[in-house]
């Protein structure tokens, strides 16, 4: 796969994409995508509510490396760390190969229930970039579910916390405090926003129908804003070729992003508020026998994780993330472990939580609530009031010790849900 390496107009840019695709182009390309019928499994497997680990090491080093540390909400799960199981493949209905896409169908219903795309971004310098960008995301937000290993972040709109409900774009966990971070936060919004603006467009032109019908209308009751980052304009740009390229008259993306690294997650279910549930990951581990896979329990199903994957499913199916092969990394601190391969797991997803129609609502009834739609000129004014947000309040006499575990999932400005920040997963 080559990258273009000449300068392209928009247009040209959209064309080589696949963004503008015919329907008959895009029912073609499913056309090609094989599909696989399977039995809904009486009981899920992997098991519920246990961290399902790759190998026998792996659940070993996490076994080790949790034992004695402590939570970091102890509300967590009435505060019991979930225990660990090693998984067994035999169990499984089906296991997708990295290079295999394939459409999931339920045997009996014959309904969608999952979909694997591989290769799905034809342009790798800009897969790359996008790479780069859930990085930076990564690093500049704050980690949604700290129990869980690796980390998971929003960008683009957010609910508030469950004490202050309100729309405001997901703030940075640094302090804004000259100029220059200023600007740099600025344009990582521009940039996160262009990602998902591309990655959203070509996702409409290759995905079913139902899928995106599912999301447009979840948006569209939600009375939220798509992800304009507070700006009055509709379009959105990514640079190309050593320059920043704006395309207009495209879909804005969903309010909500999510972008992950090396992240992994018990067996669950969730109540989303749209039925399906969308993750590109755009690098994986060349490896995928060290764990790290997703799977969808309710059928068997096990995804060898790949680089340039997009993956759909039913977020109220059971689910999670295979624990992998870690050590400790250089920050010593939970959500930082890495792989001994030196591999990474990342990419990014949308999420329309449950949550963001109140999130709204209730922004609108405070009067220091930030813009809850295109009202505002610039993103400049977004960042300001995120500076205001997270100022410190002026010091006064303290009159009681605060808990260090004040600072919870339950009131972060971050998230979308119930005790963590987002209602959605993670990216497979």
């Amino acid at each position: 796969m080559k990258s273009v390496v000449v300068d392209e107009t928009a247009k040209q840019i959209e064309e080589r994409l696949g963004i503008n695709w015919t329907p008959a182009q895009k029912q073609a390309y499913l056309d090609s995508i094989k599909i696989v019928y399977l039995k809904r499994l009486e009981t899920p497997y992997p098991i519920h509510d246990f961290y399902t680990a790759g190998t026998k090491r792996a659940q070993d080093e996490w076994d080790a490396y949790w034992e004695g540390k402590p939570l970091k909400d102890p509300r967590y799960n009435k505060g019991q760390r979930r225990k660990t199981k090693t998984i067994d493949f035999s169990q499984l209905q089906y296991i997708i190969e990295q290079d295999e896409s394939v459409q999931f169908r339920d045997a009996d219903t014959k309904e969608l229930v999952m979909i694997v795309i591989r290769d799905f971004f034809p342009d790798a310098a800009m897969r790359e970039a996008f790479t780069k960008v859930c990085l930076e995301v990564v690093e500049r937000r704050r980690d949604d579910r700290r129990e869980d290993p690796g980390q998971l972040c929003h960008f683009g709109y957010t609910c508030g916390s469950r004490h202050q409900p309100g729309l405001r774009l997901a703030t940075c966990n640094k302090r804004l405090n000259t100029p220059a971070r200023i600007e740099y936060e600025r344009q990582l919004n521009y940039k996160a926003q262009g990602m998902a603006g591309l990655g959203w467009n070509m996702l409409k032109s290759r995905l079913p129908d139902e899928i995106i019908q599912d999301y447009e209308d979840a948006i569209a009751n939600s009375e939220a804003p798509r992800m304009d980052m507070q700006r009055e304009q509709k379009d959105f740009s990514f640079p190309f070729h050593g320059k920043s390229v704006m395309f207009k008259g495209l879909d804005l993306p969903p309010p909500s992003g999510l972008c992950s690294i090396n992240y992994s997650r018990f067996t669950h279910k969730e109540n989303n508020g749209n039925r399906f549930f969308i993750a590109c990951t755009t690098e994986a581990p060349a490896d995928p026998t060290k764990g790290g896979n997703f799977y969808n329990a309710s059928y068997g199903i096990m995804l060898k994780a790949a680089t340039n994957t997009v993956t759909s499913w039913l977020p109220s199916d059971y689910h999670g993330t295979t624990l992998y092969e870690m050590v400790e990394g250089p920050e010593k601190r939970a959500g930082y472990e890495i792989r001994p391969d030196g591999g990474i797991n990342t990419g990014f997803s949308f999420e329309v939580s449950k949550m963001i129609r109140n999130a709204v609502k209730q922004g609108l009834k405070r009067k220091d609530a930030p813009p809850t739609s295109c009202s505002s000129s610039s993103t400049s004014s977004a960042v300001e009031e995120e500076i205001r947000v997270r100022q410190p309040p002026p010091k006064r006499p303290r009159v009681a010790r605060r808990s260090r575990f004040a600072r919870t999932a339950d009131d972060s400005d971050g998230g979308c849900s119930k005790g963590a920040d987002s209602d959605s997963d993670y990216i497979p």
